[in-house]
Protein backbone atom coordinates (compact mmCIF):
# COMPACT_ATOMS: atom_id res chain seq x y z
CA UNK A 1 0.00 0.00 0.00
CA UNK A 2 1.57 3.42 -0.95
CA UNK A 3 1.64 5.76 1.35
CA UNK A 4 -0.43 8.62 2.20
CA UNK A 5 0.93 12.33 2.39
CA UNK A 6 -0.54 15.74 1.71
CA UNK A 7 1.09 18.37 -0.17
CA UNK A 8 1.61 21.83 1.13
CA UNK A 9 1.42 23.52 -2.18
CA UNK A 10 -1.81 24.54 -2.55
CA UNK A 11 -2.55 25.25 0.73
CA UNK A 12 -4.66 28.55 1.56
CA UNK A 13 -4.58 30.50 4.68
CA UNK A 14 -7.14 33.28 5.06
CA UNK A 15 -8.47 35.97 7.92
CA UNK A 16 -11.70 37.49 7.90
CA UNK A 17 -11.48 41.33 7.80
CA UNK A 18 -14.53 41.51 10.11
CA UNK A 19 -14.43 40.54 13.82
CA UNK A 20 -16.45 37.18 13.57
CA UNK A 21 -16.46 34.99 16.73
CA UNK A 22 -18.05 31.84 14.86
CA UNK A 23 -16.76 29.03 12.58
CA UNK A 24 -20.35 27.98 11.60
CA UNK A 25 -20.82 31.39 9.82
CA UNK A 26 -22.83 30.87 6.75
CA UNK A 27 -21.93 32.56 4.07
CA UNK A 28 -17.92 33.26 5.36
CA UNK A 29 -17.27 36.94 5.48
CA UNK A 30 -14.86 38.64 3.53
CA UNK A 31 -11.58 37.36 4.07
CA UNK A 32 -7.97 38.42 2.99
CA UNK A 33 -5.08 35.64 1.81
CA UNK A 34 -2.02 35.41 3.67
CA UNK A 35 -0.71 32.70 1.05
CA UNK A 36 1.52 35.00 -0.11
CA UNK A 37 3.32 36.47 2.70
CA UNK A 38 2.99 33.27 4.31
CA UNK A 39 5.77 30.55 4.33
CA UNK A 40 4.83 28.02 7.22
CA UNK A 41 1.47 27.54 9.45
CA UNK A 42 1.86 25.76 12.74
CA UNK A 43 -1.09 25.14 14.71
CA UNK A 44 -0.81 23.27 18.25
CA UNK A 45 -3.64 22.06 20.10
CA UNK A 46 -4.36 22.81 23.29
CA UNK A 47 -4.28 20.78 26.42
CA UNK A 48 -7.46 19.93 28.57
CA UNK A 49 -7.78 20.46 31.79
CA UNK A 50 -7.24 17.78 34.20
CA UNK A 51 -10.09 17.17 36.93
CA UNK A 52 -9.40 14.96 39.90
CA UNK A 53 -11.91 12.91 41.04
CA UNK A 54 -10.45 10.51 43.23
CA UNK A 55 -12.82 9.89 45.86
CA UNK A 56 -11.60 7.45 49.67
CA UNK A 57 -12.77 4.78 47.69
CA UNK A 58 -10.56 4.96 44.99
CA UNK A 59 -7.93 2.16 44.55
CA UNK A 60 -5.93 4.32 42.21
CA UNK A 61 -6.02 8.54 41.09
CA UNK A 62 -9.10 8.65 38.59
CA UNK A 63 -9.60 11.83 36.18
CA UNK A 64 -11.88 13.50 33.84
CA UNK A 65 -10.91 16.18 31.25
CA UNK A 66 -12.19 19.72 31.08
CA UNK A 67 -12.80 21.79 29.08
CA UNK A 68 -11.43 21.45 25.35
CA UNK A 69 -8.85 24.19 24.86
CA UNK A 70 -8.84 25.02 21.16
CA UNK A 71 -4.66 25.71 21.07
CA UNK A 72 -2.68 28.16 19.15
CA UNK A 73 -1.47 29.00 15.42
CA UNK A 74 1.68 30.69 14.37
CA UNK A 75 2.28 31.72 10.66
CA UNK A 76 5.76 32.54 9.58
CA UNK A 77 6.48 34.25 6.77
CA UNK A 78 7.56 37.79 5.50
CA UNK A 79 6.47 41.21 7.10
CA UNK A 80 5.03 43.44 4.40
CA UNK A 81 2.96 46.46 5.63
CA UNK A 82 1.13 46.93 2.06
CA UNK A 83 -0.52 43.64 2.06
CA UNK A 84 -3.90 43.60 2.76
CA UNK A 85 -3.63 40.52 5.23
CA UNK A 86 -0.87 42.13 7.31
CA UNK A 87 -3.16 45.11 7.32
CA UNK A 88 -6.00 43.19 8.82
CA UNK A 89 -3.47 41.19 10.84
CA UNK A 90 -2.27 44.64 12.59
CA UNK A 91 -6.13 45.61 12.92
CA UNK A 92 -6.74 42.62 14.78
CA UNK A 93 -3.72 43.46 17.15
CA UNK A 94 -4.90 47.12 17.90
CA UNK A 95 -8.75 46.38 18.27
CA UNK A 96 -7.97 42.91 20.77
CA UNK A 97 -11.18 41.60 18.43
CA UNK A 98 -11.63 38.21 17.30
CA UNK A 99 -11.04 36.78 13.31
CA UNK A 100 -12.33 33.48 11.27
CA UNK A 101 -9.05 32.02 10.56
CA UNK A 102 -9.80 29.31 7.42
CA UNK A 103 -7.18 26.70 6.41
CA UNK A 104 -7.58 25.41 3.12
CA UNK A 105 -5.19 22.08 1.69
CA UNK A 106 -4.76 20.42 -1.47
CA UNK A 107 -7.28 18.03 -1.22
CA UNK A 108 -10.15 20.49 -0.24
CA UNK A 109 -10.09 19.43 3.76
CA UNK A 110 -10.52 22.81 6.05
CA UNK A 111 -9.59 23.79 9.26
CA UNK A 112 -11.74 26.71 10.44
CA UNK A 113 -11.01 28.02 13.95
CA UNK A 114 -11.85 31.76 15.64
CA UNK A 115 -8.61 33.97 16.46
CA UNK A 116 -7.14 36.53 17.68
CA UNK A 117 -3.81 37.42 17.23
CA UNK A 118 -1.71 37.37 20.55
CA UNK A 119 1.98 38.84 18.80
CA UNK A 120 3.10 40.08 15.66
CA UNK A 121 6.97 40.08 15.49
CA UNK A 122 9.69 40.49 12.42
CA UNK A 123 12.83 40.17 12.34
CA UNK A 124 15.39 41.57 9.80
CA UNK A 125 19.49 40.35 8.88
CA UNK A 126 21.92 41.39 6.16
CA UNK A 127 21.61 39.58 3.06
CA UNK A 128 17.74 38.65 3.60
CA UNK A 129 14.21 39.77 3.49
CA UNK A 130 12.65 40.65 6.27
CA UNK A 131 10.66 37.85 8.09
CA UNK A 132 7.69 37.77 10.36
CA UNK A 133 5.74 35.81 13.00
CA UNK A 134 1.88 35.95 13.19
CA UNK A 135 0.69 34.48 16.47
CA UNK A 136 -3.24 33.65 17.00
CA UNK A 137 -4.43 32.20 20.21
CA UNK A 138 -7.44 30.20 19.17
CA UNK A 139 -11.38 30.40 20.64
CA UNK A 140 -13.98 28.80 20.95
CA UNK A 141 -14.62 24.79 18.97
CA UNK A 142 -12.53 24.86 15.58
CA UNK A 143 -14.07 22.80 13.02
CA UNK A 144 -12.47 20.57 10.34
CA UNK A 145 -14.21 19.50 7.13
CA UNK A 146 -13.39 16.63 5.46
CA UNK A 147 -13.99 17.19 1.91
CA UNK A 148 -15.15 13.20 1.51
CA UNK A 149 -17.56 13.87 3.73
CA UNK A 150 -16.51 11.25 6.42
Amino acid sequence: MPSEALKVQGTSIKISQATEDNVDVNPLPTMVALDCIGREIQYQGGTSTEIDTTTLCSTAKEFMLGLEDPGTMSVNGHWKQGNPAHAVIRQAAKDKQPRLIDVEFEDGSIFRAVALVSQRQWSAAVDGVVTATYNFRLTGPTKEIDPSGT
